[in-house]
């Protein structure tokens, strides 16, 4: 099964590294991100191994989301023809295969 994300870094491969994609989305669409391929993050301090040690291989570096009673975060690197396109956000969403309808709100911000 493809990951929602891999039209979107397919699509792009210059990227920008002062600036990150931001998109607040309802909570209640959770399991719909899960179902995307998008895991929960967890604070590497709180992930101990048997041994005790740490492993890299359980956070996938940008796949992951966080969340507060309220709502769900997703974070993307942007690419560097971001704001050239007045609709840039609208169609990164739609190669992120995110519905308009679990979107609460999205920008794009300085690093």
């Amino acid at each position: 099964m493809s990951n929602s994300w891999d039209k979107y870094f397919s699509h792009y491969s210059d990227w920008d590294d002062s600036h990150c994609f931001n998109i607040r989305l309802e909570l209640k669409f959770e399991e719909k991100i899960k179902s995307l391929g998008y895991v929960e993050y967890v604070d590497s301090d709180d992930l101990f191994m048997l041994d005790n040690k740490f492993s890299n291989k359980t956070l996938p570096k940008s796949k992951t989301y966080t969340k507060n009673k309220h709502e769900i975060k997703l974070s993307f690197e942007v690419p560097y023809d971001w704001s050239i396109d007045t609709d840039w956000e609208d169609k990164a969403l739609v190669l992120l295969g995110l519905s308009e309808e679990w979107v609460i709100d999205s920008s794009v911000e300085d690093n």
